[in-house]
Order: structure tokens, then C-alpha cells, then sequence
């Protein structure tokens, strides 16, 4: 995803500063953009830093780590406007908007809709969260990543929360997909049938249309991995969990991508709960029938 962030900014006419923790995924960019050695030297350089990382703990190495965006200033004692664009919990978001604000360093949440072609292409969805003032002055920015822009409040990690109501209804989508599936091949039909005749109703999706015939034919590359979206519908339960609420359906799911996860189908696309559901259906194999 940050790849294609930075290509998609470099494209549009912007100097680009770029940092990877693995050194060799932003040499990649050193005609094009300018390599910092740290978060620091390049929260020092720039106006306006947007991170991309997997999770939580990554997203505070590359904040409050030794050599943090955190200890960043630039000559004129002004510091760049964060943008934090991982897929962490509303109450993660949160917690370093604050303790970067303590230091004088407003963040943005931002989580996106959409993976990395579409970044690379100006086509996610931005959904922003965090101080109305910084969002305007980072507003020609984040334009440039999506067509739609959605500002979701000035409350740190709200923003967090829409996404993993989006992330848990695509997990739920691609669950519901999937046993559909199951149910057709378990009556000896080819469920190719099942998914054209779900993407002539009203009830068709962007996932069945696109991911169906691949989740029927067995191809699970990932465009997002399934160890991913796990990580996502446990965000999401231990949001609600913080909330007080409950989401039997999420916790359910949950459990069962944990199993696929579990099982070897982590490094996976997420739809590959379809081959998992397969597997402990004796289905596995192209030909879609039970064993005996």
C-alpha cells in the first residue's frame, strides 16, 4: 500500500521522501524519490508524513522508536503533519494522536478502502479523522490518493472504527460466499452456476463479482492475506469489547479464520476461508465433490 502511495504522489508532481524498515523496498524508489536512513530524518524533511505498517507495534517503532517521528523538528521549528494510514483499533489511533500532539505533532487517522493498484491509481477511499485544521492543510494531499474523501470527525480513531466495520462486513461477505459454495458443490452442482446466478440479483457485490469465479476456480492469490483480515476481525471484537457491545456474527467469524489461519492458509487471500471451509468439508480438489 505505501508503495503505491508513493508512486501515485510522485506521479502527481509532489517531492517524495520515502522509508521502508527493510532498506531494499525503498532503494527501489531512489530515482524517483529521496531515501531517509530513519522515520526521523524523514519527518525532518518533509511537511506532511504519511505511514503505512502492519500493525500496532509497527506503528509505534516508527512513532516513539529511538529514532521516532516523534524527535523530528524541522529548521524552522515546525513539524510535519502525520497521516497514519495502518488498520488499527480506534483505541490504538487514539493513543498516538495524543502522545504525539504532547510533543507538538498533529496526526491524522486515515485508513483507506481499497489495495495497492487502486492507491497507485488515485482511487482509494480516504476516511479521515482528527483536528478540522490539519485535515484542510493536508486536504490537497490526500486528494491526490482518492476521489472521495471522507472526513469522519475531529474524535481521534473514529475514522479507525468505520474501517473495521468495512473490514468485518467484507469478512462476513466473503463467509457467506464461501458456504454458499460449499453448499452447491455438497449437491454435486458446479458452483460457477451458484455465483452467475447470484451476479444477476440485487443482492450481487463487488466481491462476488470479482473474487466469485476465483474463489470457484480455486485462486487464492493474495490481493489481501487472509493472516490480515484475521487481524482486522480481532480489531474489530476487541473494539466492541471496549465499547460494550456485542457482534456474535464477527466473534464467529473470527474464530473460523483463526482456524484457517491455523490450518496454513494465512500467507493466502483472505477468500481462501472458501478453501479452509473445502478442507474440513472433505471438498478439496478442483472437482468439487465429498470424499467417501
Amino acid at each position: 500500500m505505501g508503495s503505491g502511495i508513493a508512486k501515485r504522489l510522485i506521479s502527481t508532481g509532489h517531492d517524495v521522501w520515502v522509508y521502508n524498515r527493510e532498506k531494499s523496498k525503498a532503494n527501489l524508489f531512489s530515482k524517483d524519490a529521496k531515501v531517509a536512513a530513519s522515520p526521523l530524518e524523514l519527518a525532518s524533511n518533509c511537511n506532511l508524513v504519511i505511514t503505512v505498517v502492519t500493525n500496532f507495534d509497527a506503528v509505534k517503532q516508527v512513532f516513539f522508536g529511538d529514532k521516532g517521528i516523534a524527535k523530528s523538528s524541522k529548521k524552522n521549528g515546525s513539524h510535519a503533519i502525520i497521516i497514519d494510514a495502518s488498520t488499527i483499533s480506534p483505541e490504538q489511533s487514539a493513543y498516538c494522536a495524543q502522545e504525539l500532539r504532547k510533543v507538538g505533532i498533529e496526526m491524522l487517522g486515515m485508513p483507506v478502502m481499497g489495495g495497492p493498484a487502486a492507491a497507485e491509481a488515485g482511487e482509494l477511499v480516504p476516511m479521515v479523522a482528527g483536528s478540522r485544521q490539519a485535515f484542510e492543510k493536508a486536504r490537497p494531499v490526500i486528494e491526490k490518493m482518492g476521489k472521495r474523501v471522507f472526513y469522519i470527525s475531529e474524535k481521534d480513531g473514529s475514522a479507525n472504527a468505520v474501517k473495521l466495520a468495512l473490514n468485518l462486513n467484507i469478512a462476513l461477505i466473503a463467509t457467506a460466499v464461501s458456504e454458499g459454495i460449499m453448499l452447491v458443490k455438497g449437491s454435486g452442482i458446479d458452483p460457477a452456476v451458484f455465483v452467475q446466478v447470484l451476479n444477476t440479483t440485487y443482492f450481487k457485490t463487488g466481491l462476488s463479482e470479482k473474487k466469485g469465479p476465483l474463489m470457484v476456480a480455486n485462486d487464492y492469490a493474495p490481493s489481501f492475506h487472509l493472516k490480515n483480515m484475521l487481524k482486522d476481525l480481532e480489531l474489530a471484537n476487541d473494539t466492541a469489547q471496549v465499547q460494550g457491545i456485542t457482534l456474535p456474527t464477527t466473534a464467529h467469524v473470527q474464530q473460523m479464520f483463526r482456524a484457517a489461519n491455523n490450518s496454513g492458509y494465512s500467507e493466502m487471500d483472505y477468500t481462501a476461508i472458501c478453501a479452509f471451509l473445502a478442507k474440513i468439508n472433505g471438498m478439496e480438489g478442483g472437482e468439487g465433490r465429498k470424499t467417501k
